[in-house]
């Protein structure tokens, strides 16, 4: 179970530098120098340029350019024409476009209203949005920036969709980032969040992801997801399709020759595919850690785990993947021949075995296991268990023809 957390923040990236400088969106000035962002650099993997000249034009990250010419007289030798048009594309500071049916401004209010058919597009970012009221509004004598977007918002980025009832981005003193540490600086915290409220739905060729309410700190790297209510229709949804992420993370940081070892890999072997249902979600990137919580349910397929908890914690490596499940509060969980219950249980992808901690107990075939602390592999047909020596494990033998002791759902 690899790079869930990927699927979880992928809509993040539509947000990464969207909207800001808005003022000169209102205006009419976009900027025309150019820059090489992380952002940047996805681009470029995605549009088929090779790892070396990406590794090459990384040297210029963060770099302002002012001019065309000063630009491409930086540039690694030798690329070719198209190469150059996809890199001036994806580096241009050229900010958003909008164009709607009607286009009102308020200078008292220091705000620009556009309405009906608002269509905006970000070339830096290969963005797409459309809504059906858009207003921008920036703080007089501020570094205060508003946009809420409203009526339904749609906003596309390659394989990425995102569509919700409101969209709200906001951005405070974004100027000031490097001198957040500085404890003499009066001035606002920066703040750079969006959030995205009614009907949120996610769409990846990898996944999708259902939320009533999406909160997204984009200088923090931090993500909270709410949903309507505990029911099974009114909580966070997530249907992800691993394999699919795995091959994707495979073919950037691979060879050729091991790409195609990876695919022949991934089309003679099941998809890995994982469902959960949570109340609430807080997702942390810095941390590597995504933790769902409120009548928490996954489930994973192959295999047929099935997980219910009152919290469940995902933990990740720096690259994304997944190392270990935690889940507290009344912990019940199922595989095809077992299962199993305790006050909390932790998942190791890693040594792919499983500790089940306080009133553990275990049905698998026609035993009955109970104890303090249980170890079982996670592969059914292994069946080892082993108990804590100042709590050593009760089994019953229980008849061919038992029924189920308990059962998780």
């Amino acid at each position: 179970m690899k790079t869930l957390f990927c699927i979880l923040l992928s809509f993040s990236v539509l947000a990464v530098e969207p909207f800001s400088n808005s003022k000169m969106v209102i205006h009419a000035m976009p900027a025309r120098g150019f820059k090489v962002t992380h952002n940047t650099l996805d681009h470029l993997l995605r549009e088929g340029l090779s790892n070396k000249i990406i590794a090459e034009i990384a040297l210029l990250q963060n770099k302002i350019f002012t001019n065309r010419y000063e630009f491409l007289n930086a540039l690694p030798k030798p690329m070719t024409l198209i190469e150059q048009g996809i890199l001036l594309r994806y580096a241009s500071t050229e900010q958003i476009k909008i164009q709607a049916d009607e286009f009102t401004t308020d200078l008292k209010q220091n705000a620009a209203v556009f309405r009906g058919n608002v269509k905006g597009f970000i070339p830096r970012e290969n963005i797409e949005m459309t809504t059906a009221k858009l207003r921008l509004v920036s703080g007089k004598d501020t570094n205060i920036e508003k946009m809420v977007g409203e009526g339904g918002v749609q906003v596309k980025q390659w394989d990425r969709e995102v569509r919700s009832d409101f969209a709200i981005y906001t951005q405070v003193n974004l100027e000031n980032v490097e001198k957040e540490a500085d404890k003499t600086n009066k001035l606002p915290k920066p703040q750079q969040t969006l959030q995205m409220q009614g009907n949120v739905i996610v769409k990846t060729a990898q996944g999708n992801v259902i939320s009533d309410n999406v909160l997204l700190d984009l200088l923090k790297q931090h993500a909270t997801l709410e949903g309507l209510d505990t029911s099974k229709e009114g909580r966070i949804r997530i249907e992800a399709n691993l394999s699919d992420l795995e091959t994707n993370r495979g073919k950037k940081e691979t060879e050729p020759e091991s790409q195609n070892t990876s695919e022949e890999t991934s089309q003679n072997s099941e998809p890995t595919q994982v469902l959960l249902l949570a109340s609430r979600a807080v997702l942390d990137n810095r941390k590597h850690q995504a933790m769902f919580e409120g009548n928490v349910e996954m489930e994973r397929t192959p295999g047929n785990l099935y997980i219910r908890a009152g919290k469940i914690t995902l933990h990740l490596n720096e690259s994304q993947e997944l190392q270990f499940i935690q889940a507290v509060q009344e912990v019940c969980f199922e595989q095809p021949g077992r299962v199993a219950k305790a006050d909390q249980a932790s998942f190791d992808e890693i040594t792919q075995t499983i500790l089940l901690e306080g009133n553990a107990e275990v049905q698998s075939g026609q035993y009955h296991l109970q104890g303090n602390s249980i170890n079982l592999y996670l592969d059914v047909n292994k069946g080892i268990a082993q108990g804590d020596n100042k709590a050593p494990i009760q089994m019953t033998v229980l008849g061919d023809q038992a029924p189920a002791i308990f059962a998780c759902r």
